[in-house]
């Protein structure tokens, strides 16, 4: 079979080479302007071909929608950079900047007017169907670390916004498409929120202020072999694992060669261990695990032809894995860059859901779908990672992570179909 996986609107931004010099933004008949200060020499800025003044030029003039400004500021405050959610970035920002002068935290923001300024981590990402439009919204929260933040699960990262005062917020169609999971963000929005349990807030500006620092790489080893289990038989001791990834390790870009499956048995002498070395026994082994298997003897040759024998395993480690690596069957790699699931109970009839999609939602079948059955005491659990309650449900998934569920395909119907008036 044959599968083609991918590797993996506008402000106008002023830099200007005073040190010391906050953020000053300027909203001129609705266009967004913001200056930020660049601590650099006189010469170009990064490479991206804009010029930054020397140090003597304390004082800019500039012209936006036909009115003058006059800027001046003094050294001596902070000289981060941070950067809009609708402007690209190019890589890890530091320091804080409110996006407005006069702000509070929510905690002690006085009346639902008044601006209130939340930092925290971004931990989730969705969407839900307004009156006649998509609302983007994504999850804010301060007491938590990266890895929860990418890695969490959708009701314990509600939970602990709750706990933090996180909240979600809603935010344009282009600032969505720049936020992602783990990046520090700040957000500016009145104190009037939707009371619900994590509240949702409208967003006036998101400054992206950092991007994630441990993002997940997985490195192949060429002497132990990694794999995803696909079949187990505990009283036989022997796993079927999937290990087309290792296979192809040294391919870049696009992969198409896919459904390398070796067998694996375990004997006595088979070291069995958890990522922290703790001992596992082989009934605890899960389909869906992904497993490092040092082969008997130090080296395994695979036969890309198939044929091969049974690998006997020295040792065998089960790692952990992240979130993205849990929905890797579900994300979006095609073309479209949307991948549409019907996630049903394992062993029941969707056909009629299957009928009713490619009928009432062509849409859908760009980019990809896919009927993927759920199994209670798999390794990956997709009620709990994704915060489902009931089977079947409609999903769609962009290349990183789940956009909007349904169980009609109705609303699902109208989803494409706004989303498609989008980019019109």
């Amino acid at each position: 079979m044959g599968m083609t996986v991918l590797v993996e609107e506008t402000s106008i931004v002023f830099f200007y080479s005073i040190s010391g010099c906050p953020p000053i933004h300027l909203q001129p008949n609705g266009s967004h302007v913001r200056l930020y200060p660049q601590i650099a020499s006189d010469g170009l800025v990064g490479g991206n071909g804009v010029a930054s003044l020397s140090k003597a030029a304390v004082i800019w003039t500039v012209v936006v929608a036909g009115v003058l400004s006059i800027i001046g500021c003094e050294s001596g405050g902070s000289s981060s950079q941070p950067k809009p959610a609708h402007e690209a970035p190019q890589g890890p920002a530091t320091g804080v900047t409110a996006s407005h002068a006069d702000t509070r935290d929510s905690e002690t923001a006085e009346g639902p007017e008044e601006t209130v300024v939340y930092e925290g981590l971004v931990a989730g990402k969705n969407t839900i169907l307004g009156t006649n439009k998509i609302k983007y919204r994504v999850l804010i929260l301060r007491e938590v670390d990266e890895q929860t933040a990418v890695n969490g699960r959708q009701r314990d990262l509600e939970r602990l916004a709750v706990a933090s005062n996180g909240a979600w917020y809603e935010v344009s169609r282009e600032q969505f498409d720049l936020i992602r999971r783990g990046q520090r963000v700040k957000a500016a929005s009145t104190n009037e929120q939707l009371d619900m349990r994590p509240p949702v807030r409208t967003a006036q500006a998101v400054d992206i202020l950092q991007e994630p620092e441990g993002m997940f790489h997985f490195y192949y080893l060429d002497d132990v072999i990694t794999g995803t289990v696909r079949s187990l038989d505990v009283n036989a001791r022997r796993i079927e694992l999937d290990v087309s990834a290792w296979v192809n390790r040294d391919k870049k870009g696009a992969i198409d060669d896919i459904g390398h499956v070796i067998g694996l048995s375990i004997d006595e002498e088979t070291e069995l261990r958890g990522e922290q070395e703790r001992r596992l026994e082989v009934s605890s082994i899960k389909i869906g695990d992904k497993l490092n298997v040092v082969p008997a003897g130090g080296s395994y040759q695979y036969n890309r032809d198939g044929g091969q024998q049974p690998l006997r395993a020295d040792k065998i480690t089960r790692l952990e894995q992240a979130r993205k690596e849990k929905l890797r069957r579900l994300i979006a790699q095609g073309p479209g860059g949307i991948h549409t699931v019907l996630m049903h109970q394992a062993g029941s009839d969707a056909s009629e859901h299957w009928d009713e999609l490619a009928a009432q939602v062509p849409g859908a079948l760009y980019g990809g779908y896919s009927g993927i059955e759920y199994h209670e005491g798999d390794a990956v659990d997709y009620k709990l990672e994704l915060g489902l309650d009931t089977l079947p449900v409609y999903l769609v998934f962009d290349r990183d992570d789940l956009l909007f569920r349904t169980e009609s395909v109705k609303e699902l119907q109208r989803w494409f179909n706004l989303r498609a008036a989008e980019q019109r």
